[in-house]
């Protein structure tokens, strides 16, 4: 059953004061109501000078350009966390570009360069992470390479495991051309929220008040279609999600759509790591192909994971990717051989004992591990960090 999606200003434990250093109003007004939104304190001073009894307790410290130069002038300690924020507004006629700021940027030994509201979510984030003294957990996607790989059932199987590990896990279902996560789950009658109840609200999306509106069986909470009022999924509806999810979880797996979605590709974007689902047959390598390529054009973190008795690709059957890419075939990262008792097992929150569990546990590990450079599959770039 869907229900209606109430979203509230997002409240937290009580953190220390961030700092702003600015005489302008407007950059103010735009760095306070982020802060607000997100729950954390912050003290704004419009003088260099009144900057110094917190600049190095502060957990963040943002400088507008107007007082930057006093800042460097004052000689104020190196510190984390030091961000130089302005406006478009400001940067005038090239609003996108804040590359002019870099060498003030360079002399106040400041990490970051923003400009704002282009740098809303980004500031929002840092903020409400800060608020919660949390990093957002890590993203795993799933993606089936043909029809019938069983790309679900591999994200439902690592989503319960980890759950059984003692992780609190959000599964998002954003592959609405299958049966639904949450039936495979045994969640199907469970009340709560789903697509598209969870696509209507306004403002920031609590992480926690997430996770107690979603249907959840223990440490598992799964974010599913409304089978009765099936909706594509607004990028930026899923982005609000994914963003609360990742602050109250310790892991979010997503089932991507095969064919590539604008939600789909911010998914694909946040991810550690994307595993392709492949089954038996040279076909199914063929059939892949063009998934992988697709995907692996905004990540290149991914790899194969073969179902039931496939093998590596056999000879004959290429392997191409994206001609803007220098493009390797993607390493095979673990296996997940057919099992008669998982799909009954994952409906009851379980996952098979012996060496099917400790495959699920290794491969989910595997998938959740960062990975060095020659590990990615499109050569020559570089993701970023997640």
């Amino acid at each position: 059953m869907a229900a209606t999606l109430d979203r509230t200003t997002a409240t937290a434990a009580p953190a220390a004061e961030s700092l702003l250093v600015t005489a302008d109003d407007r950059l103010a007004e735009d760095v306070t109501r982020l802060a607000a939104a997100a729950g954390h304190p912050l003290r704004r001073v419009d003088h260099a000078l009144d900057a110094e009894p917190i600049w190095q307790t502060a957990p963040l410290v943002l400088v507008g350009p107007d007082l930057a130069p006093e800042c460097i002038a004052l000689d104020f300690p190196t510190r984390e966390h030091l961000i130089l924020c302005t406006t478009m507004a400001w940067l005038g006629a090239d609003s996108t570009d804040a590359s002019m700021l870099w060498p003030l940027a360079i002399q106040m030994r400041a990490g970051s360069v923003i400009a704002l509201p282009g740098a809303d979510d980004w500031l929002l984030d840092l903020f409400t992470r800060t608020a919660l003294d949390t990093e957002p957990a890590p993203v795993l996607a799933t993606v089936a390479g043909h029809g019938g790989a069983g790309a679900s059932t591999l994200a439902l199987a690592a989503a319960t495991g980890a759950a059984r590990a003692g992780r609190r896990t959000v599964l998002i279902d954003l592959d609405h051309t299958g049966g639904g996560i949450d039936a495979a789950a045994g969640l199907a009658a469970q009340p709560g929220w789903r697509w598209p109840s969870l696509t209507g609200g306004t403002g920031l999306l609590e992480p926690e008040r997430l996770l107690d509106g979603l249907p959840r069986r223990g440490g598992l909470h799964l974010v599913g279609p409304d089978p009765r009022n099936p909706a594509d999924i607004p990028a930026d509806a899923f982005d609000q999600v994914l963003r609360a999810a990742r602050l109250a979880a310790d892991l979010v797996v997503v089932d991507l759509p095969r064919a590539r979605t604008d939600a789909g590709v911010r998914a694909a974007t946040a991810a550690r790591s994307i595993a392709v689902a492949i089954g038996p047959g040279d076909r199914s390598w063929e059939a892949a192909r063009s998934v992988t390529a697709a995907y692996g054009l905004y990540n290149p973190h991914l790899g194969v994971v073969l179902r039931g008795d496939a093998r590596p690709r056999p000879a004959g059957v290429t392997w191409d990717g994206p001609l803007e890419a220098h493009w390797t075939e993607p390493p095979v990262w673990g296996a997940l051989p057919t099992d008669r008792r998982l799909p009954a097992l994952l409906r009851q929150g379980r996952v098979p004992r012996g060496r099917l569990a400790r495959g699920i546990h290794d491969l989910t590990a595997e998938l959740s591990r960062e990975r060095p450079r020659r590990d990615l599959a499109l050569a020559g770039r570089t993701g970023a960090a997640r």
